[in-house]
C-alpha cells in the first residue's frame, strides 16, 4: 500500500490509494499534527487554564463569606469555551485556504468528505481540551481550598457530558461557516459575532421565558408597590411554545443553562445538539462538495 509523505503543516491529505484508513488516521497525521504546534491554541488553552484557576479562587474568596461549593466555577467553562472555540476554528482551519493546503488535499486524491470530517474533529478536540483545561485548573485550585464538586455523581456526569456535546455543536456550525468560506478574516468575523448573537439571544430570551404571567404590583419610578395580581407585559405568551423549543434547540442557551447548573431538559438537550451536528454537517459537506476550490 502507498503513502504520500506527510512532511508537515502543508502537506496533502492522504492519497486515493491510502483511503482505506480510517478517518481518525488522517486527522492524526495532518490536523491534528498542526494543532500540536499551533501557538494560537497553547496561548487560547493557557487562557482558559488561567480563566479556570481564578474563577477557582474568586470561588475560595467568596466561600470566606458565606458557604459555597466549587460547582458554579466547575461548570462555567460553556460559556468560555465557546468563544474561544469561536475564535480559534476560524484562524486555524481558515489557513488551509491561505496555504492552499485544502486544494492540495483534494488534488492528491483525498475524499472531501474526509477533508472536511478531518477538521470537524480537529475542531471538536480543540474545543474539548479547552473544556478540559478550565475543569482541571478549577479542580487543581479550588479543591484544595474549599473542597470538591459537591454536586451528586448522577447529576454532575450527565451535566458535563451533555456540555461537552453542545460544544460539539457549537463547532460543527463554525466548522460550516470556516470550510464554505475561502477568507479567514470573514469566516473568522461571521464565527465570533455568531457566538456572541447566539449567547445574546439564548440571555433574551431566557429572560422572557423565566418572566411570570402575573406579578404582585407594579414598579413606580424604580420602586416596586405591592398590590393585586396583575398580568406581566413581559410574559410571552404568544408562540410561547415555538420559543421554548428554540431556546432549547441553540447551543447557546444549552451553554448558559450547563453553566447555571438549572438544566430543565436535561434528557433533551444532547439530542437537541446531535440534532444541530447531523444538519450543520450534513449542509456543511453537501455545501463544500460543490465549492470551487481554485
Amino acid at each position: 500500500m502507498q503513502y504520500t509523505k506527510y512532511s508537515g503543516e502543508n502537506s496533502p491529505c492522504l492519497t486515493e490509494k491510502s483511503l482505506g484508513q480510517t478517518a481518525s488516521s488522517a486527522v492524526n497525521t495532518g490536523s491534528l499534527l498542526r494543532l500540536r504546534k499551533n501557538k494560537l491554541f497553547w496561548g487560547l488553552l493557557a487562557f482558559s487554564a488561567g480563566f479556570g484557576a481564578l474563577v477557582a479562587f474568586n470561588y475560595y474568596e467568596m466561600s470566606q463569606i458565606e458557604p459555597i461549593t466549587l460547582d458554579g466555577a466547575f461548570f462555567i467553562y460553556p460559556m468560555t469555551a465557546c468563544i474561544l472555540t469561536a475564535v480559534f476554528i476560524p484562524l486555524f482551519l481558515g489557513r488551509e485556504y491561505s496555504d492552499s493546503t485544502i486544494r492540495n488535499k483534494v488534488s492528491a486524491g483525498c475524499s472531501r468528505f474526509l477533508v472536511y470530517a478531518a477538521n470537524l474533529l480537529t475542531a471538536a478536540a480543540s474545543s474539548l481540551l479547552f473544556c478540559a483545561a478550565h475543569m482541571i485548573a478549577v479542580t487543581v485550585v479550588g479543591t484544595p481550598l474549599i473542597g470538591f464538586i459537591a454536586m451528586e455523581a448522577n447529576l454532575a456526569v450527565p451535566l458535563a457530558l451533555g456540555s461537552l456535546i453542545t460544544m460539539a455543536a457549537f463547532c460543527a456550525l463554525f466548522t460550516l461557516v470556516v470550510m464554505n468560506c475561502s477568507r479567514k478574516s470573514l469566516s473568522a468575523a461571521v464565527c465570533i459575532l455568531g457566538v456572541f448573537l447566539l449567547l445574546f439571544a439564548a440571555i433574551y430570551l431566557r429572560s422572557r421565558l423565566l418572566s411570570p404571567e402575573y406579578v404582585n404590583g407594579v414598579w413606580i419610578a424604580g420602586e416596586f408597590i405591592p398590590g393585586d395580581p396583575t398580568p406581566n407585559p413581559q410574559y410571552l405568551s404568544d408562540g410561547r411554545a415555538f420559543f421554548e423549543f428554540l431556546y432549547a434547540l441553540l447551543p447557546s442557551s444549552q451553554a448558559i443553562e450547563y453553566a447555571s447548573q438549572e438544566v430543565q431538559n436535561l434528557n433533551w438537550f444532547p439530542l437537541y445538539s446531535l440534532a444541530v451536528i447531523v444538519l450543520s454537517t450534513g449542509a456543511g459537506v453537501a455545501l463544500f462538495r460543490r465549492k470551487d476550490l481554485k
